[in-house]
């Protein structure tokens, strides 16, 4: 992310902690637990000390021009089929995300949330990538080895906003390498 958006989201970040420190001293009032009471309302508990659910809500909305390049291989599978008399039925079938037997894979950015999928073969002029040129391309992730929870997607995304926000984009870049192994 460019690092104008990244002072943007420092500072929205930063407005949604002090936003939920009032809400929370507002609860404390007397006129205002009143209120709630009268009124039957439900009051939803906002910790300004959860970053992961602050930085998710706002993610949500916030978008990014460019980003670092950096995907997680969240599947991977492989077309198989069986015949039953005349009938054929095609079928996926997931693998290990570093299976030399993936014939597709899908990767994610961890700043956009774009996906990307990938072919190990190119026919009839296919528009997708190939899976060797794309992995050899870009910084591409594999936390866990498995598609279950997205291969930890999630994980490393939060990581890197968290450490960003700290620390800067390098200092991020720099953990997010040394912390999950790539393709």
């Amino acid at each position: 992310m460019k690092r104008n958006e990244l002072i943007k989201l420092r500072k929205l970040v930063n407005i949604e902690i002090e936003r939920r420190k009032r809400i929370k001293e507002l609860l404390e009032q007397n006129l205002v637990k009143e209120y709630l009471k009268i009124t039957n309302s439900n009051i939803k508990e906002l910790d300004e000390n959860n970053i992961q659910e602050i930085l998710n809500n706002i993610l949500k909305e916030f978008s990014i021009s460019r980003t670092n390049g950096i995907y997680v291989c969240t599947y991977a599978y492989y077309l198989d089929w069986n015949v039953y008399y005349q009938e054929t039925n095609y079928y996926s079938k997931s693998t290990d995300i570093n299976s030399i037997d993936a014939d597709y894979k899908i990767y994610a950015d961890i700043e956009s949330d774009k996906l990307i999928k990938a072919v190990k073969e190119n026919k009839n002029n296919d528009k997708r990538p190939l899976i060797s040129n794309f992995e050899k391309e870009n910084i591409v992730l594999n936390p866990y080895n498995t598609h279950q929870n997205n291969n930890g997607f999630y994980e490393v995304k939060y990581n890197f906003f968290n450490s960003a926000l700290k620390d800067g984009q390098e200092k991020a870049k720099k953990l997010i390498l040394s912390k999950y192994p790539r393709l």
